[in-house]
């Protein structure tokens, strides 16, 4: 999976980079941040790992780059959300589900996880994406005030694009938390821990 993540962010950045040269040509200035931070955006594991020798499995690394190529490469690099509505939805309530799993692996990694604890968990799990979604909103809302673009759209939707973006986060979220919760009567070998044990 090593090699595989090395791949995608090799391939990832060179795609980048050749789309930078495009905006440069036509003279989209708007463009360059965006275009140029995904190389940056994609390293952000392997700089975790080596600056603060902080244990990032590459399974949690390949989640990881495979969200940001959907979020960020595809959608805002490749320009998607602009021309599918749909597709920033999309992204959140991916972040909503993915953060969700995120909170039981760090759980687990800081020692504190306990099976009999559910309760505190699900709390847990769902705290844990609200505060990485108020923090992504936050980043945005700082892009706006520093690049005077309007990526959280509020200058025609007011504070709408930004509170449905949470909302949808927070769905995923659910779910996922709502599923943690069930899945011992449903199942002897629960589906959320499973996918928590792989990416130990």
């Amino acid at each position: 999976m090593k090699k595989l993540n090395n791949v995608l962010i090799f391939l990832c950045s060179l795609a980048s980079v050749c789309i930078f040269v495009k905006d440069l040509n036509i003279g989209a200035t708007d463009r360059f941040l965006g275009d140029l931070s995904m190389v940056f955006v994609l390293l952000i594991p392997k700089i975790v790992r080596w600056l603060f020798k902080i244990k990032i499995t590459d399974a949690m690394e390949f989640v990881y780059v495979i969200f940001m190529i959907l979020a960020q490469f595809i959608g805002s690099v490749v320009n998607l959300y602009n021309h599918t509505w749909w597709y920033d939805l999309f992204t959140h309530f991916l972040s909503g589900v993915l953060t969700t799993i995120l909170a039981l692996v760090i759980m687990d990694w800081m020692g504190v996880y306990k099976d009999k604890n559910k309760w505190f968990n699900f709390i847990f799990m769902i705290s844990f994406t609200l505060m990485i979604a108020s923090f992504w909103e936050f980043m945005e809302f700082g892009a706006d005030l520093v690049m005077k673009t309007d990526v959280q759209h509020s200058l025609d939707t007011g504070v709408a694009d930004t509170m449905q973006d949470m909302l949808i986060a927070f769905l995923g979220s659910l779910i996922v938390a709502f599923s943690y919760l069930i899945e011992d009567k449903v199942s002897k070998n629960g589906f959320i821990k499973k996918i928590v044990s792989d990416l130990k």
